[in-house]
Formats: C-alpha cells, structure tokens, sequence
C-alpha cells in the first residue's frame, strides 16, 4: 500500500495541522507504507528544516519510506502551483511503485485531488480517502458557507472513504452531507513519541507543594479556545489554585489575556511558559495536577487533540460539555464536566476535583490505561490494515 499525502504544508511550520500531517505520514511510512509528501521549504538549508520539524516530533531518523518530495519554494501563491503540477505528475506517473492511495486531510485538499485523479484519467483505479475533522461549512456564514458546503458534498459523494474522527462528527454528518461509499470513524489520538506521562501515576502528588492545585492549559491561544472562560473560572476559586499556560500564539490574544489577568487581580496565580516544542509541553506540565479543555466556541464540533494529549499525560481532565469530548471520556472515570459553558460552572467542576485527591490519583491510572487505545502509530496501522481490506494492495 502506497500513500500519496495530499496536504499543503510550508516549512518553517510549528502549526497544528503540519504537526497532524507529519506524524500521520510518518506512521504511515514507519508501519511499511512507502509514503510521499510535498513540503515546501526554504530555497537554502530546506532538508535541515524538514529533519529537525521530524526530528522534534520524535522521528529521528525519518522513517525510510516517508519521501519528501521538497519543493523549493515558500511563497504560498507558487507554492500551490508547484504542488498541485507535482501531485498531477505522481497521480500520472506513481513514483512509489504501482498506483498509490491519496489521503486527504482537509477539504479543499480532497476536492484538488479528486480534480487531479480525472484529470490524470485514474477515476475508479486510485482510491481518495478523505480524514475529516469538521464540518467547515457550519464554521462559516453567507457565501464563504455555502463555497464550503459544496465542496464537502463533492467530497462526501465522490471520495472512496471518509475518515471521521470521532462518532460525534459522524453523526452530525448523516443528513447534512451525502452518505459516503464507504466510512471510518477513527479517532486522532496522540504521539507518543512525544507525549508522555507527565509522572507515574501511582506516585503522591509533589509534597513540596502541600496544599496547592495548579491547573494547566496547553495549546493556542484562539478566542474560541475558552481562555477568557478559565480566567475567569479561576477568579471564583481560591487562592491555592493557580493555572499553568503553555503557549503563546497568537501573540495579540496573549496580550489581551494578560490584561484580563490584570483586572482580574491573577497576575501570582499565573505561570506563563509560552511557545515550546512539543516534546518540551510534558516537562511543563509535571507538577500540574488536572489539564483543562475549557473550548467555548460556540461551534457544533471540534477536533479534540488535546482530549488525547491530556490522556497520553496522564492527567485527570476538566473540560466544558461538547459533545465530541464527551462522546470518549466518561464522567467521574476520565474527566468531570462543567454542567454549562459559564466559568462558575468550569470553576465549580474544578474545584470538585481539585478537593478530591483520591479521585485525581484514580482518573491518571485510568487515563494512563485509556491511553495506550489513542497512540498515532496504532492508529496508522489499523488505517493501512483498513485500505488493504478494501482496495487491495
């Protein structure tokens, strides 16, 4: 099984999306998948940068059969010519070896392969899958909405797998878009190469720190990430309980949200570590005792990938009631769920465990076990298990 990766990635690149697609392809290759992607990088010192944004994900060497296809170029306008005319050409002409699968992990991504599949005649012959993580279409409003709508149609009706992350997702699909040939629901889960129990889960909470609860946040720093919310949640917990951020982009929320702490009167209770390596966010988090997913978007879904980072922690987990987080933790087991989106309700789950010692030491064995369910590299393996089920090798 071969794997064509069509995602547009352009390197320096520390974003979420590029940090899914690298260790997606790289797990591919690792479980024996001769895979292909095509990254544009800088003119000079380009396989540097690819080996050390591998080398930062854990993939150090990078796996043998991950074949960057670079393309010399960051400027984002010819960037995508080059890579639609190079994805074109391996479509035309697989250079893997036999006709590969092309993967698709966004969906413009999958209508451009989808074009270049009929452009190339290999209709029929070369399976799309397509690894949905939203409906874009509900995220927008007027015409840039009903653009999106119409592309997830085309996908939906056209591609040769959906890939959903989670049921959740799934189920909000049926009726709303075409019902796929086939489906998939696998969930993203987590690297890891790089995270890892932040500490034995059997061990006491650190004494050095007797009495006190420190929270954490890791990730971006979005408006619909929450952060106002935990801010505020805090605001109405005592003093012993102190939060935790790693993080730091964007720069102008961060600078917002400082000014939030401020009038808040926060500022002793705040421990900001900024912008780390991936590999780095566990060490950042060793003397935190519960993780928090405070998402208040607003929106009807989201991706959870920090649901299976907390869980690859081995941390007990406070997080707001959206559906696709509830759909895979449990009440009480992984996580304790705020009753509503409103901080005093955040605040209030969090203060239930934060005096409950023993259940935090119970949900970190639990989340630690839940875990080994959620590791990236098993997931590629049962995806390329799946593709060879259904469209040979």
């Amino acid at each position: 099984m071969h794997i064509l990766y069509c995602q547009k990635m352009i390197f320096p690149n520390s974003q979420a999306h590029a940090i899914h697609t690298g260790m997606t392809a790289a797990n591919f290759a690792a479980a024996g998948a001769p895979t292909m992607l095509f990254p544009g990088v800088p003119l000079l010192g380009g396989k540097a940068c690819l080996e050390d944004f591998f080398a930062r994900l854990g993939y150090a060497p990078i796996p043998e059969h991950l074949h960057l296809a670079a393309i010399p170029c960051r400027h984002k306008g010819l960037y995508g010519l080059f890579f639609r005319y190079r994805l074109w050409q391996a479509m035309r002409r697989p250079c893997l070896g036999g006709l590969p699968l092309c993967w698709a992990s966004s969906v413009k991504e999958a209508h451009m392969a989808l074009s270049l599949r009929a452009l190339a005649g290999k209709e029929g012959r070369m399976p799309v899958v397509f690894e949905v993580h939203h409906l874009i279409s509900r995220l927008k409003q007027g015409r840039e909405a009903d653009k999106a709508y119409a592309l997830e149609r085309e996908a939906f009706s056209k591609a040769d797998m959906i890939v959903f992350n989670c049921e959740d997702l799934q189920e909000k699909a049926r009726g709303y878009l075409p019902a796929p040939k086939l489906s998939l629901v696998s969930p993203l889960g987590f690297n890891e190469r790089a995270v890892l129990p932040v500490r034995d889960p059997d061990l006491p909470e650190p004494g050095k720190r007797a009495g006190i609860v420190r929270l954490a946040y890791a990730g971006t720093l979005q408006k619909g990430k929450g952060l106002e919310n935990l801010f505020r949640a805090l605001s109405f917990l005592p003093a012993h309980y102190q939060l935790t951020i790693v993080g730091g982009r964007p720069s102008a929320r961060l600078e917002r949200l400082m000014r939030l702490a401020e009038e808040l009167r926060l500022g002793e209770r705040l421990f900001f570590k900024g912008m780390v390596e991936q590999r780095q966010v566990g060490e950042c988090l060793t003397d935190c005792d519960i993780f928090i997913i405070p998402q208040n978007t607003g929106e009807d879904f989201f991706a959870p990938i920090k649901m299976y980072e907390a869980l690859g922690f081995a941390l007990p987990i406070v997080a707001s009631p959206i559906s696709s987080l509830c759909c895979t933790l449990h009440e009480g087991k992984n996580a304790l769920f705020a009753a509503d989106a409103s901080p005093q309700s955040l605040a209030a789950a969090i203060r239930r465990l934060g005096e409950n010692p023993a259940l935090r030491q119970a949900m970190r064995r639990n989340n630690l076990e839940a875990s080994r369910a959620y590791q990236a590299s098993a997931r590629a393996k049962k995806l390329l298990e799946v593709f060879r089920q259904h469209f040979g090798t």
